[in-house]
């Protein structure tokens, strides 16, 4: 009997914390090398995870279980439902990460200022 509601259980709490672990997540993969509040990332697959309250929360960029970079950030809907990634260039002619569009969702980086001009 025992066993039984153990395996009842793990039915259904398995699909709840898998639910409940990607929603503030996303994976991400850089096509060139940007900067994110200072730091410069190199191209490739980062783990992206957001947290806080509201449209404000506090975003971490992750490779393996290294957080590499982390930056302020605003939650906003992405009417146009497209994946992408936006960037401008900085007055030294670096990459900034402005924004990560995802299905449903865009974070916006407070790091990211256009340039005059752009």
């Amino acid at each position: 009997m025992k066993s039984k509601s153990l395996f009842a259980a793990m039915m259904f709490l398995i699909p709840a914390m898998a639910f409940a672990g990607q929603k503030n997540s996303a994976n991400v993969t850089l096509e060139q090398p940007v900067k994110v509040a200072g730091i410069q990332l190199a191209p490739g697959q980062y783990k992206l995870i957001w947290n806080g309250s509201g449209p404000d929360v506090t975003v971490s960029f992750t490779q393996g279980k290294e957080t590499v970079a982390t930056a302020h950030g605003r939650l906003a809907d992405n009417p146009l439902n497209e994946e992408a990634i936006e960037t401008v260039t900085a007055a030294d002619n670096t990459t900034l990460l402005q924004a990560v569009d995802l299905k449903k969702i865009s974070i916006h980086l407070e790091n990211a200022t256009p340039t005059a001009g752009n």
